[in-house]
């Protein structure tokens, strides 16, 4: 059963592990700000913590061009994202049984969405 569905914000490349991006303290500006962006937009759909001890999380990555990534850079890029998902729905990261990734179709702006599952046996 889901739980939520929550729309967040294509992560900045300053986040990339990948890249060089200068000073590290421009990444470190980087998450914070949107790990609160998420926070925001997290309260702004409504997202409640939910009754669960343990949830299975799926995310869908739609990029906001043509360019190629990898699954494990943008779930590494979204980390600070998904920890803002962890606070808004009161199950600490820790407790997530199962993440599931997917690619999405390109679209304007990019976006990922994160789907809250109940665990299943």
């Amino acid at each position: 059963m889901m739980l939520a569905k929550i729309i967040l914000p294509w992560p900045p490349s300053a986040m990339s592990p990948n890249g060089a991006h200068g000073h590290w303290s421009a990444k470190s500006s980087a998450a914070k700000a949107y790990k609160l962006a998420c926070w925001a937009m997290c309260k702004a759909q409504g997202v409640r913590p939910v009754e669960a001890d343990a949830v299975d999380v799926s995310l869908i990555f739609y990029p906001p061009s043509r360019r190629a990534y990898d699954l494990d850079n943008a779930l590494a890029r979204i980390k600070q994202g998904l920890d803002a998902v962890a606070e808004a729905i009161g199950v600490d990261d820790s407790r997530w049984q199962a993440m599931h990734l997917e690619r999405g179709e390109r679209c304007k702006d990019g976006g990922v969405i994160v789907l809250i599952h109940e665990v299943t046996a």
